[in-house]
């Protein structure tokens, strides 16, 4: 399956890379507003917090590959305070929390190298490692998972409970951040279980 190139994907992101063994990227994907490009979704004490990489781009119009970052916003360190907020006094946060901090200290220009990172890094703070493709598609082979189809997508993956930082009630589909940072080691675990394999 080849997947809409997304910045610190949902758990429905991970949970088809680990179907397929491999991330196939759509290399000539369109960059759309409101979806998982240049946003991830994380658990805070009060609510479910939209992490968003500001841009240049005109949507529907541009190639998400030429994107470039509003280097105007601190998004970096509007980031990293707050994922610290949310997940510091989770189980594993003080162990993975490293591996992320490069994607908040190196200087970006385009949002394709912030999403090739992001990738990157979940991969090792999985321990896993697979090969990155940017392919080039037709639109129906394309699985565009999007934060205005949340709900569609809650209704066709199924999202094992595991014990969030926050509330009583489990909010499914957030960033695999979430699942690293309350799961650790058990992520990839938790991925293999949830797809079958």
């Amino acid at each position: 399956m080849i997947l809409t190139p997304n910045f610190l994907p949902c758990i429905a992101f991970w949970q088809e890379i680990f179907k397929d063994k491999e991330i196939k990227i759509k290399d000539d994907d369109i960059y759309y507003k409101q979806s998982y490009r240049n946003r991830t979704q994380i658990l805070t004490a009060n609510k479910v917090l939209n992490l968003i990489i500001p841009v240049h781009a005109s949507s529907g119009k541009t190639l998400t590959k030429d994107v470039k970052i509003d280097k105007h916003e601190d998004w970096q360190r509007i980031h990293l305070q707050s994922i610290k907020a949310a997940y510091n006094r989770s189980p594993y946060y003080q162990y993975y929390d490293y591996i992320f901090q490069i994607l908040y200290e190196k200087k970006y220009d385009f949002l394709l190298d912030v999403i090739i990172d992001s990738l990157t890094l979940c991969q090792k703070a999985m321990g896993i490692n697979l090969p990155i493709s940017l392919l080039k598609e037709e639109k129906s082979e394309t699985l565009n998972l999007n934060s205005k189809n949340q709900n569609e997508i809650i209704d066709n993956y199924t999202f094992k409970p595991y014990l969030q930082t926050f509330g009583n009630t489990f909010v499914p589909n957030l960033s695999i951040l979430d699942l690293i940072f309350c799961c650790g080691p058990e992520a990839k675990s938790f991925l293999n279980k949830s797809t079958g394999i």
